[in-house]
């Protein structure tokens, strides 16, 4: 299904990315051109995401013996670098070109074409953000960021032109009309920082196996309170990390004489225990607990 939906993602971003960029440049106007170039660097993006999804699909214990996961993380870092290295380009042109004068463009055809643009990355937004709820898959979720962004740049682009059509029937403010475009590149520029400067940073904490953020971490350590004292546990050390879609928890338990987790038997009861009262949590779990006497063995 993640292929599917990328696929599909894919294909119409190419068609809306080539019609973008030429009628932008037939139109002279440099925001459409952006908007051309980000979904061009989309596709991609896109056709990355989707190597990626094939090449995680495929199992491998042999050479990959805990898993493929940390590549998701790693395909977002990649792609919201390259947005980052797009959006810092388009900035600087466009200052440029503000501090020259501004650009003429075509308002009329402008117009009309975000209007239909920003139409269509409405329905690509709300189809791919449900259907990557449904599958908890970051590979989805990153598109439909993407088509968020392009929603929200093709917003933004529609109402500047429709100032710039006010202004353009306002003989005294006439003059602002060519400063329109340059300064919608601005906006929308810094606007895209934000949102490729969060994604990087929450992938970057999956690829340094750092804790979640959320309730994810204290829902686990709730659990494991529990057991400790349903078992007579006198301690333990608990790690938890979420990369890609799966989560990781690992449980170093200090048993004494006391502690009903003599047996194999008892232990693997407690695993049990442990997998069925965190199930409600979405994502793979590869759960490891580890039962000693010794406390130098959990550090």
């Amino acid at each position: 299904m993640e292929e599917k939906l990328i696929k599909i993602s894919l294909y119409v971003t190419i068609v809306f990315a080539l019609v973008s960029f030429v009628l932008g440049i037939f139109f002279r106007s440099q925001v459409i051109v952006f908007d051309g170039l980000y979904s061009l660097i989309g596709v991609g993006i896109t056709t990355f995401s989707l190597y990626a999804v094939k090449f995680m699909g495929k199992h491998d214990w042999r050479r990959f013996p805990f898993g493929k996961d940390i590549i998701e993380p790693l395909v977002v870092i990649v792609n919201y670098c390259i947005i980052l290295l797009l959006v810092a380009a388009s900035l600087i042109t466009a200052i440029i070109a503000l501090f020259r004068g501004g650009r003429e463009i075509m308002l009329g055809p402008s117009l009309v074409y975000t209007a239909i643009g920003t139409l269509i990355c409405v329905i690509m937004y709300l189809y791919l953000n449900k259907k990557s709820a449904r599958l908890n898959s970051e590979f989805v979720s990153v598109e439909a960021n993407q088509w968020y962004m392009d929603t929200l740049v093709s917003g933004g682009i529609l109402i500047g032109f429709i100032i710039a059509v006010i202004l353009q029937r306002i003989p005294a403010l006439q003059a602002l009309v060519s400063y329109v475009d340059p300064v919608m590149v601005i906006v929308v520029s810094l606007y895209f920082m934000k949102v490729p400067v969060i994604e990087i940073k929450t992938a970057l904490r999956e690829v340094l196996a750092m804790p979640p953020n959320g309730k994810i971490r204290q829902q686990v350590e709730e659990v494991i309170k529990y057991i400790i004292d349903k078992y007579n546990i006198i301690d333990y050390l608990i790690r938890v990390a979420k990369v890609g879609k799966t989560l990781k928890i690992e449980v170093d338990f200090v048993v004494d004489e006391n502690s009903a987790a003599q047996s194999v038997y008892e232990q693997d009861q407690i695993r049990q225990e442990v997998n069925d009262r965190i199930s409600d949590i979405e994502y793979d779990k590869w759960i490891t607990l580890s039962f000693t006497s010794d406390r130098k063995w959990i550090i």
